[in-house]
């Protein structure tokens, strides 16, 4: 038995025939006919608040007005909000649908893109501290094993590579007299990026041991001399982790955002740093920002001409 949503009488038959048709029509589960409804039920409490409007006679800023009552009065989260707006888009479709609307006021609305969550990264100490170890372990006990450790994640955090890009790598792709490598990167699109002198000594100590019983183009190998994969290198920092007791969870990607960020709080230019992680869209580098806003707050106080305190 479908509940009835409001005190309007034609907002309680819409959502009613509303409800038998999620229920007979489409065959939707009772848990989301009863989520559909409890949104319609909001909805129309809220038109009942702001401006005695059925359901039938709203527009694009009635919609707008209420996602922007989810975010402000509610709190809602933003996949929350997603929610909501997408019962309220398939509501409004089935009243097109049944021909008691000509327009679905849900159409003028702009897609919300869910938040994304800050990516984690290694402070300076925390990176120096790993890579550190690696370089000792190699210092003590030079092998194979040690050296393709040491260059794997020197590589990668003087680079900014994907963990699919560095395992993609070939012993042609690095150049030692620029200190650059060629990438390819998502949709094969390929670029250059450099790396550091402590990356350059590295790979030369680890092509040392590097031999292959025959000829392979990819430059980390696994203890067989095989070709490393993307869950090998992930399997490999999980185990370096262990050993060196970083208690910080992290993963291959950590290394690339580290990269950026470390780049960033330097003075690198957004740019710049776009092009050496190979991101189509700026907007995807500008999640680094948020990542230094102590630096970027001192660089502010430090230099913008109105954060000075007078003096007498």
């Amino acid at each position: 038995m479908c509940p009835l949503a409001s005190n309007s009488k034609i907002n309680n038959q819409l959502i009613n025939e509303f409800c038998e048709y999620l229920e007979y029509e489409r065959q939707y589960s009772s848990h989301t006919v009863e989520n559909y409804l409890r949104v319609v039920q909001q909805f129309s409490n809220f038109l009942t608040i702001t401006n005695q409007k059925s359901l039938t006679e709203v527009d694009t800023s009635d919609i707008a007005g209420f996602m922007a009552s989810l975010k402000t009065v509610f709190h809602l989260m933003r996949v929350s909000q997603l929610n909501r707006l997408s019962a309220l888009k398939n509501f409004y479709r089935y009243l097109r649908k049944k021909g008691k609307i000509q327009k679905n006021p849900c159409d003028g609305i702009g897609g919300l893109k869910e938040e994304k969550s800050l990516p984690t990264f290694f402070s300076q100490s925390e990176i120096n501290r790993f890579l550190d170890a690696l370089e000792d372990r190699f210092r003590k006990k030079p092998n194979f094993l040690h050296a393709r450790d040491r260059a794997l994640f020197e590589i990668l955090y003087s680079s900014g590579l994907r963990v699919g890009e560095v395992v993609g790598l070939k012993t042609n792709d690095l150049n030692f007299h620029q200190k650059t490598l060629k990438v390819r990167g998502k949709g094969g699109k390929e670029r250059i990026v450099p790396f550091n002198q402590k990356a350059h000594q590295a790979i030369r100590d680890y092509l040392v041991f590097r031999q292959p019983k025959e000829p392979i183009q990819e430059l980390f190998l696994n203890y067989l001399q095989r070709p490393l994969t993307t869950r090998g290198v992930r399997v490999i920092l999980n185990k370096l982790f262990g050993e060196i007791g970083m208690v910080k969870k992290a993963s291959p990607h950590t290394f690339r955002h580290s990269f950026a960020s470390h780049f960033l709080s330097g003075g690198a230019e957004m740019r710049i740093v776009q092009e050496a992680l190979g991101h189509s869209s700026l907007s995807t580098t500008q999640i680094y920002t948020h990542l230094n806003w102590d630096n970027m707050k001192k660089v502010y106080e430090k230099a913008h001409p109105r954060s000075h305190k007078k003096e007498d």
